[in-house]
């Protein structure tokens, strides 16, 4: 029996584009996780400075101000994954640097919000951990969120493992379920790379903060390709792409924007952006 060998040679060339349009991504979803902190808060009469990958306001006046604040980002996060997912269209698919753009900007900003209830027992001073002290939530039921935020997690990676698979070049094997699996398992790499690359916008921050905030980002990233593994062996059928071009380009355009967001964070939020 004839088996087609995988297309590993055009996989690598999606390490390049696939990395850059996270490194994109990742730090546009913290900062607007931020943001929302920063809008709560100015909504509620305090002043805030916004900072890289994190939010200074001053003291909560109440508790209910407090969890306000603190719930804000979370729920930004998972608006902004759902209003990407939704924009995602199957039907006007290309192969393209902006789609990859838009699988990992709702990829991101889902596991940036749900994601965050996974560790709400085990990271004191993360938002969840702080709704649940001040709402009184005992650590048995913190327990029993974290866990269904798990499973809510891989349900929700069946249509992102469908947008991944989705960008993969028409000679890519994805006719059964190991060969789709093997196609998400190689986004390991470029996703490693994409990690790397958020390093520049994190120069100058305070090293606790950006220690918290790269692994916040690494550790839910990895979780997250891990359930896309499983969504990947799920029926699967190729859309008709409407696009054209050559295979896993990386424009122009894709380059400035990732020196722009890191020019933001370094110039910008690190000295702290008043809002």
């Amino acid at each position: 029996m004839l088996i087609t060998p995988p297309a590993t040679g055009s996989l690598r060339r999606a390490w390049i584009p696939l990395a850059l349009s996270y490194a994109i991504a990742q730090p546009l979803e913290v900062f607007l996780h931020e943001f929302s902190h920063a809008v709560a808060a100015r909504a509620l009469g305090y002043q805030t400075t916004i900072g890289q990958f994190v939010e200074d306001n001053p003291a909560a006046e109440s508790g209910t101000h407090e969890a306000i604040i603190a719930a804000a980002g979370p729920v930004g996060s998972v608006v902004m994954g759902l209003v990407f997912l939704a924009i995602y269209r199957r039907s006007i698919r290309s192969q393209s640097f902006g789609n990859l753009l838009l699988m990992w900007l709702a990829m991101t900003g889902l596991v940036g919000g749900i994601g965050y209830l996974a560790v709400m027992p085990i990271l004191a001073d993360g938002d969840t951990a702080v709704l649940a002290r001040i709402l009184g939530i005992p650590m048995v039921l913190q327990i029993v969120i974290a866990v269904g935020s798990v499973g809510a997690l891989y349900f929700l990676t069946r249509p992102l493992s469908t947008m991944y698979l989705d960008t993969l070049p028409p000679e890519t094997p994805l006719e059964t379920a190991f060969d789709r699996a093997r196609s998400v398992t190689r986004l390991w790499t470029p996703f490693a790379l994409g990690f790397l690359l958020l390093i520049p916008a994190a120069i100058g921050g305070d090293p606790l903060i950006v220690f918290y905030g790269l692994f916040g980002a690494w550790g839910p990233g990895m979780a997250l390709v891990g359930f896309m593994t499983l969504g990947a062996r799920r029926p699967y059928e190729r859309p008709v792409s409407s696009g054209t071009g050559s295979t896993w380009h990386t424009p122009a355009w894709g380059y400035v924007l990732y020196a722009a967001v890191v020019l933001f964070y370094v110039l910008a939020l690190r000295p702290g952006l008043p809002f």
